[in-house]
């Protein structure tokens, strides 16, 4: 049995177990402001109701929020605008109106700087006891999160998801405010494919998956698994996640699927 199907076993074991644990799913329409003078922290945005409308996920620039692409755009990179700008041969295309950028992957509209999110959520009773998590996949950049006002915390990955324990919470209504800020936060070079124009573009929203899951008091919190091809062995580390603040005794089993179709087997607790 070789290593790497191991590592598969255990992925898929835990992605089982993801698609039968409930789930609150938040794509759809939400409440929605940009903030181009940067004065939504200070003048405490995540306590009152924002009044305009978008889709999410979604980026707000392909939702008709921003400004419309002109000679003086400002990108994000080194973009090479010089011949664009200087050359005649590109002249009709810088003309208001008909602009076709040749050294960037060019946005319906541009806007970089903080916007603001925000939507009601409803809480099961059925959830009672449990934690609730946010899950923000593929946001862009950085992201702050409140909940009915009270701050939650901030995250800034460009490769996994925002991950956001809101605690246990008492069923019914809560508004989630969450600010999306595409600057510049860290200092990643010109060239990088995260957040320049010329590559992957530099959009604001957030485009994956955006959803509340329910977390019980005691969870597998961490899972790693490492490959040792000389002895043909691995090892299993994890981390167990308790909110009860007792101790407590359980079994864990692992079940390793065999490289060619072979009966499971499961390794000792």
């Amino acid at each position: 049995m070789r290593p790497f199907m191991v590592i598969l076993s255990v992925l898929m074991i835990f992605s089982r177990l993801a698609v039968g644990a409930a789930v609150i799913d938040l794509s759809g329409t939400w409440a929605f402001e940009i903030d181009r003078d940067d004065v939504g922290l200070g003048e405490r945005w995540h306590d009152r109701m924002l009044s305009d409308r978008i889709g999410l996920p979604g980026a707000l620039q392909n939702q008709g929020y921003g400004d419309d692409v002109t000679v003086e755009t400002e990108w994000t990179g080194a973009a090479k605008k010089e011949t664009w700008l200087n050359d005649p041969r590109y002249a009709p295309y810088r003309r208001p109106g008909h602009i076709k950028v040749p050294f960037c992957l060019q946005p319906e509209k541009h806007y970089v700087g903080p916007a603001w999110y925000q939507r009601q959520v409803e809480i099961p009773s059925s959830w009672q006891g449990d934690a609730v998590i946010v899950t923000l996949e593929r946001p862009h950049w950085e992201t702050r999160l409140w909940l009915d006002g009270r701050f939650i915390g901030s995250d800034n990955s460009l490769g996994t998801p925002h991950e956001y324990d809101l605690g246990v919470l008492p069923s019914g209504r809560h508004v989630l405010t969450l600010r999306v800020d595409n600057r510049i936060i860290v200092d990643v070079g010109d060239w990088s494919h995260s957040v320049s124009d010329h590559t992957q573009g530099n959009w604001n929203g957030v485009v994956g998956r955006i959803e509340l899951t329910r977390r019980p008091a005691v969870w597998i919190d961490d899972v790693q698994v490492f490959a040792h091809v000389a002895t043909r062995s691995v090892t299993i580390k994890g981390r167990v996640g308790n909110r009860t603040g007792k101790t407590g005794q359980g079994e864990l089993t692992i079940t390793v699927d065999a490289m060619r179709g072979d009966d499971a087997t499961p390794l000792p607790s």
